[in-house]
């Protein structure tokens, strides 16, 4: 995983869209929502009924997701949480994501529902 935080090259925002169905389907698992009820560019996790103990479950099943390690997962979640409370759509989290290299979630944890 890196640390760069530069400007989105052409396979990071590839890396972000694919990242933001992953994130849309773990909020609508948290918020108990459809799927197709959250628009990733446009969703407001908190307008949708969530709230910070959510959003801190909602983060924890993404970083799993992804296979994210302990110590990264501790570094990440105040960034990710941090993110959502200033700009709270899926879209922004997979930004994140992208910008930290993370291209594909962890096949061991993709089939979780």
């Amino acid at each position: 995983m890196t640390d760069n935080l530069a400007a989105q090259s052409p396979s990071t925002s590839g890396d972000a869209e694919a990242a933001a169905e992953v994130v849309r389907r773990i909020w609508a698992q948290v918020l108990e929502v459809s799927p197709d009820s959250v628009d990733v560019h446009h969703s407001d996790f908190f307008e949708m009924g969530g709230y910070s103990l959510l959003a801190l479950q909602a983060i924890g099943r993404i970083l799993a997701e992804y296979g994210v390690d302990e110590v990264e997962a501790v570094e990440w979640e105040g960034e990710l949480l941090n993110r959502l409370f200033e700009n709270a759509t899926p879209m922004t989290q997979a930004e994140f994501l992208a910008e930290k290299g993370c291209g594909t979630p962890s096949a061991a944890n993709s089939t979780h529902v």
